[in-house]
């Protein structure tokens, strides 16, 4: 059996499997286990958020071509699509995504608060804000990622 034949057979997480340059192999990792680099792959309907600061849900992924030397992530916004060299985070959970310095718009019993914190050692963090968004006490409703806010915000000065 061939390294193609193998990897049709037992990879399903190599998003490059079709790529004979970058075949799925079974490696030693850092923390000494063994496993495919390439099993924590994005995957179809997964958040990413790219270099940018610009976050979506992937749609389509098109893999390395004579064309292209890159994965190229499809998202549902087109500022979102990236290819994979640019993309900074991804997850299933957008609140994975989150990083100090986002802006977050949520809703407490009807009421729309907007939170951001710089740093995320204060008393009242992000990760309590993502606990009560996961238990449903509020509601995440948009988020505006740091890129974004140093790139469109007025400094008073």
């Amino acid at each position: 059996m061939n390294d193609r034949a193998f990897l049709e057979m037992n990879c399903n997480r190599c998003i490059n499997k079709s790529n004979e340059n970058d075949l799925c192999n079974i490696v030693e990792k850092i923390n000494g286990t063994y496993g495919c680099p390439n099993e924590d792959c994005i995957e179809i309907n997964d958040y990413i958020r790219n270099e940018d600061g610009d976050i979506g849900i992937v749609k389509k992924i098109l893999l390395p071509d004579e064309k292209m030397e890159s994965t190229y992530f499809v998202c549902d916004t087109t500022m979102a699509s990236a290819y994979l060299e640019e993309i900074k985070k991804h997850s299933k959970d957008i609140l994975d995504l989150i990083e100090p310095g986002d802006v977050l718009e949520i809703e407490e019993d009807g009421d729309i608060f907007y939170i951001g914190i710089k740093k995320d050692s204060t008393t009242f963090s992000y990760s309590d804000i993502k606990e009560s968004i996961r238990n449903k006490e509020v509601k995440l409703l948009r988020i505006l990622t740091h890129e974004q806010f140093e790139e469109n915000s007025f400094e008073v000065v």
